[in-house]
């Protein structure tokens, strides 16, 4: 029997969704279940191979603990990565031909969809990367499939890179295994305010929207795929039953794009008395009182909002395609049903300058949201923002695998990096330490555990908004 070893490497810990690469520290959302591992290893468990995952930072393991792993004999070793921590994530290449010379050696991430050779190039030791959605990749590999005949990926043969055809976006999502959570230890991923097991759950990808930052659409396309209402709600069914848990995050780019389907999700989750809380995204343009009654009542606490500035001449050149005044309506609805708001912020586009950010530190003490990360944009290759940064020398491409993505990397056309991160900690500390927004939390905490968890999650956010940790890469 063949084996297989799926990893996220002790490289720091990271978020490792594809289109969200954002160090854990200094967040106060927690980590999540690494999906991408557990459906790849659901599908070579179907080909007849034997998995192991290792989530070795969210394990608080080392490169050490991995070379002595290497030791059991495996013949793939698949790593997720991200940009930021690219060049210290791919040494376990490195690492696993050393002890094992015959070793398979693949990555998957977002990064390969744009600079796939340039990541072979550097690292002679992968042997193949996936570019895109990568299930069905790693499926027909564990099937010994010619690699010449494999979409989507880059590889090489006879010394030479070869870069096969895109794979096309998969767009009927049922098809797939349920992810291999048995292989994980499903504790290590909890809900930051209670400290409950939380999983994660992929309810559809691809979006419309175009805004210039996202990878949504270099990673999973502009048209969404979604899987079948029933289909989320077994697997639901399932980890409650079998594995004890009654908290999810819904993995969706956005999950209220498509009105007539999301209802049908909520009413599958009541129709099963599931019994669950969850949260999920949408964007402040996709919801309404009909919506959120139907969220409410199917179990959802909390939902993610993309506002990203409190300037609207900076949410037209983003292409967000929203307005001020439907942020404020967004959060005001939510608040009217009783679900709390988690709202992401992002400063330093190439067009930011001290009158639009100091424009967003007011929005953001004006609107009513509960939770905010507030990032400083990165310029994640395959995006707009990527390409008209180097054009613009906004960047060296020398940091952009730093491991500093919440530090800072960018400038804009009128701001420093030293300024935007100055702005990025004074914008945190007038969030959260805003008496108004304190007294709504705590009118909301209903146990002691919560509150000591809410005061945990504030004091890490306040020491440390940038998530720098250098001890980490």
């Amino acid at each position: 029997m063949k084996r297989a070893i799926l990893i996220n490497p002790p490289s720091g810990m990271y978020i490792r969704d594809d289109r969200c690469q954002v160090p854990v520290k200094g967040l106060s959302s927690g980590l999540r279940t690494p999906l991408d591992l557990a459906y790849m290893a659901a599908v070579l468990e179907n080909e007849g191979f034997e998995c192991v995952i290792r989530d070795y930072p969210a394990e608080n393991k080392t490169w050490q603990d991995f070379r002595k792993e290497l030791e059991n004999n495996f013949d793939i070793l698949i790593i997720s990565v991200t940009t930021p921590t690219l060049y210290v994530d791919l040494l376990a290449c490195d690492m696993a031909k050393e002890v094992n010379p015959d070793i398979l050696t693949v990555a998957k991430g977002a990064h390969f969809a744009a600079e796939d050779k340039e990541a072979m190039e550097r690292f002679r030791n992968l042997d193949i990367v996936i570019r895109g959605e990568y299930e069905l990749a790693i499926q027909e590999l564990g099937r010994n499939k010619p690699l010449e005949g494999i979409s989507g990926i880059t590889y090489r043969s006879n010394g030479t890179i070869k870069r096969n055809p895109d794979r096309a976006f998969l767009e009927n999502l049922d098809i797939l295994p349920l992810p291999a959570r048995h292989l994980l230890n499903n504790r290590l991923y909890v809900r930051p305010d209670t400290g409950e097991m939380m999983t994660s759950i992929q309810t559809n990808r691809g979006c419309p929207a175009r805004c210039c930052y996202c990878l949504v659409r270099t990673v999973s396309g502009g048209k969404i795929m979604a899987r079948s209402p029933e289909n989320i709600a077994s697997e639901m069914e399932i980890c409650k039953e079998q594995f004890g848990i009654n908290n999810f995050y819904f993995r969706a780019d956005t999950f209220t794009w498509d009105k007539e389907w999301m209802i049908k999700v909520c009413k599958c989750i009541i129709d099963k008395k599931l019994g669950v809380d969850w949260v999920c995204n949408s964007r402040v343009d996709t919801i309404d009182e009909e919506r959120l009654k139907w969220l409410k009542e199917a179990g959802c606490w909390m939902i993610g909002f993309g506002i990203e500035s409190g300037d609207q001449n900076i949410l037209n050149k983003m292409k967000k395609g929203t307005t001020l005044q439907q942020a404020i309506n967004a959060v005001d609805l939510c608040q009217k049903y009783g679900i709390k708001t988690y709202l992401f912020w992002v400063l330093g586009l190439p067009w930011e300058t001290e009158e639009s950010i100091k424009n967003t530190m007011k929005f953001a003490r004006r609107i009513k949201g509960d939770f905010a990360e507030f990032h400083i944009a990165y310029p994640f290759p395959g995006t707009e923002f990527y390409y008209e940064g180097l054009e613009n020398n906004l960047f060296s491409k020398d940091d952009l695998h730093s491991g500093n993505v919440k530090a800072g990397i960018v400038k804009t056309l009128y701001l420093s990096s030293e300024r935007l991160q100055y702005y990025q900690r004074e914008i945190t500390r007038q969030y959260y330490l805003s008496p108004r927004r304190i007294m709504r939390l705590l009118k909301g905490v209903r146990s002691p555990k919560v509150l000591l968890n809410y005061f945990k999650k504030g004091f890490a956010v306040l020491s440390n908004p940038a998530g720098q940790d250098r001890d980490e890469e």
